[in-house]
């Protein structure tokens, strides 16, 4: 990046206010191995809005604690210094809204807060799932991942507006627009927030390089684990249709990474189950206009679909998607569960239907991604991307029409 991109960002960063005084103090405190838990109750008590807070979202479903935390000393013991640092920045740094005197068509704050807590949320259980990392920092890099998306919607309202509209029209990651067209894209702008406003690094880190997450990096070092969960999560979120932030685009599942306690595919599976509750129950604390129209999976019936597809990163998404939906995606290995009955078999290539295991459906859906050949001349290291937004879409269409409720 040339100097005078550095300075455009800089200048941008700027403009936005410094976090209040007690959330640094609690963040240096977290950070410094002299601190006492005592030094730290203090500061956070010194601001008693921010504390109430605090306790609101202890004492929330969100942790689900047994008994009640009645004293912020109490949170500290239950949670640690740094799982209250990260909520007390959480709270702070979500009350960010930016002016916008213009409305977007695809741009809305609520939204992008509830994709940015989906997000939060999703890494956060993924972290408890595969027991790695530290679920609150897990929690703390989600909520931040795409915090310089606000910055440039309010110092060039106009211009990133037409941005996140063409990102929609023409199935393009919006971080790939921003590059082409202002040389640095919102990563680069939320990290030089993160460093204004002190951010501990490891977050820091992953919010600087969430897009830049590749399949074939070893996952050993705990930064590597923290981006590879909020990268996840992200994901997941978009797979999940709970909030939008400008972006739809959904990057391959490192479906290959091994973990000790649990497989990656139950831990998305759990993962996915247990998002829409979870943000339905916790938007409000961090100053998110509820939504009450969330799909839980309960609701769903016993259906599935047969999925023969070659692209292993297409079969992955579209096996999540439908799983969002309380869909059962069945392999030709798989036995279909019990008591329920396929509505369609998706393909992504020819399909002999002589080869198709009993009580298969002989509903055939083909599917052909499209790709743009602009995006992957300027993405060559990109192997594959596809804007689910698009795929929910044509799901909903093509399935049988009895379903179509199901995929909203």
């Amino acid at each position: 990046m040339d100097e005078s991109k550095l300075d455009d960002i800089l200048n941008m960063v700027r403009s936005v206010p410094t976090l209040p005084e007690v959330a640094q103090e609690l963040s240096r405190l977290a950070g410094d191995p002299t601190a006492s838990a005592q030094d730290m109750a203090h500061v956070a008590e010194a601001d008693s809005g921010l504390a109430a807070q605090i306790l609101r979202v202890v004492n929330s479903s969100f942790f689900g604690f047994s008994r009640q935390i009645s004293t912020i000393p109490q949170a500290i013991v239950v949670l640690g210094t740094h799982g209250v640092r990260n909520i007390a920045l959480g709270l702070t740094v979500s009350t960010l809204r930016p002016k916008i005197e213009t409305h977007s068509q695809y741009f809305d704050v609520d939204d992008f807060w509830r994709h940015s807590l989906s997000v939060a949320i999703g890494a956060r259980q993924l972290a408890r799932e595969l027991v790695i990392c530290d679920p609150e920092e897990a929690f703390l890099a989600g909520l931040l991942h795409d915090i310089g998306k606000l910055i440039l919607i309010e110092s060039s309202t106009e211009q990133y507006q037409e941005l996140i509209t063409a990102a929609h029209s023409t199935n393009q990651p919006l971080h790939t627009l921003e590059e082409n067209q202002l040389g640095f894209n919102h990563t680069d702008v939320g990290f030089a927030l993160c460093e204004r406003w002190k951010i501990p690094e490891s977050v820091s880190h992953t919010v600087q390089n969430h897009h830049r997450w590749n399949c074939e990096t070893p996952i050993a070092t705990e930064q590597n684990q923290l981006l590879f969960l909020v990268n996840t999560a992200n994901n997941l979120a978009k797979v999940s249709g709970i909030g939008f932030s400008g972006n739809a685009c959904v990057t391959p599942f490192c479906m290959q990474t091994s973990f000790s306690y649990r497989s990656l595919s139950e831990a998305l599976q759990k993962t996915l189950e247990i998002l829409p509750s979870e943000v339905a129950h916790t938007e409000h604390l961090f100053n998110i206009t509820s939504q009450s129209n969330y799909a839980s999976l309960s609701e769903s019936g016993n259906i599935c679909v047969g999925v023969c597809v070659q692209n292993p990163d297409l079969y992955k998404i579209i096996s999540l998607l439908l799983l969002s939906q309380g869909i059962v995606p069945v392999t030709q290995q798989e036995q279909m569960p019990a008591e329920t009955e396929m509505i369609a078999v998706l393909t992504d290539s020819e399909l002999n239907l002589d080869s198709l295991p009993e009580r298969w459906s002989r509903y055939i859906i083909a599917y052909h991604h499209f790709e743009n050949s602009d995006h992957q001349q300027s993405q060559p290291e990109k192997s594959f991307e596809i804007d689910v937004e698009q795929l929910r879409i044509w799901l909903n269409e093509q399935l049988p029409a009895f379903t179509t409720e199901e995929l909203v």
